[in-house]
């Protein structure tokens, strides 16, 4: 058992995140105490103490907890001591701060301890965004509308999500479009402008075709937006979830983006991970819909996934490639609290990371090579190997829900169970997190309360 005594830093939770890196939960311990008060302190075995200088600067204490983990473990971590969601925003504020690219890598490096590898795909990044996506503009905001309901349920797959039932898709639809009507009724008090539409789940296919010229209808009469002039995401995740008649009816209403995630091309792989439709699927899936005129077609693939070798996520990519897709986000597999496979196998995210660090590096190569650019990236908990998630596109083809997300300086409207709004305060650059229930039950049995909540937050 390793013991961490951090000394004057009260809240150890970003410490504990960079342990985490390196040593497995149940291997250590970070303790916070003043060591003006512990002055005599006894240090035994794999026991250390931390900011003996007594910094308050976090940097500074995680530079030096960074720097003992490399010397007791032998590894080290391509992210330095970035272990938060959004490395992006942090790249980003340095280089708004240097104008200079030169100086925000040297910051970057010398500061945050990033790899050459990881400063070069942020670079990339910040230069796709400035010379192709404008600042949000005052008063607009964007709209995520959750659907938490898919076919079956991924075996790493934690988001709040049901197997679809008929009668519980037909309750939940019902409660959604009085929380769209009462939302849009304070947008429109508030003389909000939407500036991108996002439908995800969970699989909102699932629904069928009157459920969706509901909600569809719904949000347009609702909000009253011009949908053909903002970005429409619809996710279509499962191939077994699409027909001709969606598609059309979509594409009719304005919906001009929309994701097909096969996640892997492999059959076997795709049976273990808890789907029920096969490769084969996927390609006829993306036949279909290129014959609607979709502006953007997203697909999604993991690296990293049970028994995938290398070739096998090679193969993937250049398969998704073939069928046209124009918007491609490459994952790592995150076994995340809740999922199958965290229950099954808790140190899954340990292992494998050469490997799929050796994924990753191909997937940006390959990509690159066609024509695509990194646009916008995330990390989550229990990533393999600690890496990433990074959105790829052809020019024009980015999701601006996406990017608008990350960088946290628009309002978003979270509808639906296990949506999250936040209120983006510009004046102090700060955001106000709105979470609806996760649960759709619980969200069915709430809905009064979950709307007069927004008449809280969003009332003006």
């Amino acid at each position: 058992m390793y013991r961490f005594y951090i000394n004057k830093i009260q809240n150890c939770y970003h410490i504990e995140e960079l342990i985490r890196v390196f040593i497995k939960d149940e291997n250590f311990e970070a303790i916070s105490i003043d060591a003006d008060i512990f002055k005599y302190l006894y240090l035994r075995g794999n026991s250390f103490l931390i900011n003996t200088s007594g910094s308050s600067e976090m940097d500074v204490v995680q530079r030096e907890l960074y720097n003992l983990l490399t010397e007791i473990t032998g590894k080290s971590a391509e992210w330095g001591i970035m272990t938060g969601v959004r490395p992006l925003k942090i790249a980003f504020n340095v280089y708004k701060e240097t104008s200079s690219f030169n100086l925000m890598r040297n910051i970057l490096k010398e500061k945050y301890l990033l790899s050459d590898k990881k400063i070069s795909l942020l670079t990339q990044i910040i230069k796709y965004q400035i010379k192709y996506i404008n600042k949000s503009k005052k008063n607009t905001v964007s709209v995520y509308i959750g659907i938490p309901f898919c076919p079956t349920l991924c075996e790493y797959c934690s988001f709040a999500s049901s197997v679809a039932e008929d009668n519980y898709l037909e309750q939940y639809i019902k409660n959604l479009l009085n929380e769209i009507s009462y939302m849009g009724q304070l947008m429109r008090e508030n003389r909000a402008s939407i500036e991108s539409l996002y439908i995800g789940g969970g699989t909102p296919t699932v629904l069928s075709l009157n459920q969706i010229k509901r909600l569809l209808e719904a949000v347009k009469n609702s909000m009253e937006i011009d949908i053909d002039k903002i970005e429409f995401t619809v996710e279509a995740g499962r191939p077994d979830t699409i027909t001709s008649e969606k598609l059309q009816y979509m594409r009719d209403y304005g919906v001009s983006r929309i994701s097909i995630n096969p996640q892997t091309m492999k059959d076997d792989t795709l049976k273990k991970i808890g789907r029920k439709h096969t490769s084969d699927e996927i390609k006829k899936a993306y036949n279909l819909v290129l014959q609607y005129g979709y502006k953007v077609i997203n697909a999604d693939i993991i690296a990293g996934l049970p028994d995938e070798s290398f070739e096998d996520f090679v193969n993937t990519l250049n398969e998704v490639l073939t069928l046209g897709a124009n918007n491609i986000t490459v994952h790592t597999l995150s076994v995340k609290k809740g999922s199958k496979l965290k229950e099954n196998n808790p140190d899954f995210f340990r292992r494998n990371s050469e490997i799929v660090n050796k994924m990753l590096d191909y997937s940006r190569n390959r990509l690159v090579s066609e024509g695509f650019y990194p646009y916008y990236i995330y990390r989550q908990k229990h990533q393999i190997g600690f890496l990433e998630n990074v959105g790829y596109c052809k020019p024009g083809t980015h999701s601006l829900y996406n990017v608008r997300i990350m960088e946290e300086m628009q309002t978003i409207i979270g509808l639906g169970a296990g949506a999250v709004g936040k209120i983006y305060y510009p004046d102090e650059d700060r955001i106000e997190r709105v979470p609806n229930v996760s649960n759709h039950i619980v969200y069915n049995k709430r809905i009064d309360e979950i709307i007069q909540r927004k008449n809280k937050y969003y009332g003006g």
